[in-house]
């Protein structure tokens, strides 16, 4: 018996069967029971900056609760353009992410935090 399947690692070198990291990050999260949607959700992070468009310098995703997204953004003119900008920014985050994991956005004034 190979030593490599008795202890249950793959195997390396010639031969070995590469696996893509979404395949594998898929299988942990499934083992971990985390909810289905929370790849959807960290792509929301990333994809961030490009929806925002202008705004992205002055604003960040910072968390989710529940289905909504909270934004911290750098100050109240940039707070009241999001705000009405929200309906858009969600559709470009639904695109974005090739699914509707946003269903709603509430923009914060950023807190100063202790470094």
């Amino acid at each position: 018996m190979d030593h490599n399947r008795k202890s249950g690692r793959q195997r390396t070198g010639k031969g070995a069967k590469l696996v893509r990291v979404e395949e594998i990050l898929q299988s942990l999260m499934t083992r971990l029971d985390m909810p289905e949607d929370t790849q959807a959700k960290g792509k929301v992070f990333t994809v961030w900056e490009e929806a925002a468009g202008n705004a992205a310098p002055h604003s960040s995703a910072f968390r989710f609760r529940g289905s909504t997204l909270v934004v911290e953004v750098d100050s109240p003119v940039w707070l009241n353009e999001l705000s009405m900008r929200k309906t858009e920014l969600i559709g470009r985050l639904e695109r974005a992410v090739g699914e509707k994991v946003v269903t709603d956005i509430r923009f914060e004034m950023k807190k100063k935090r202790r470094e």
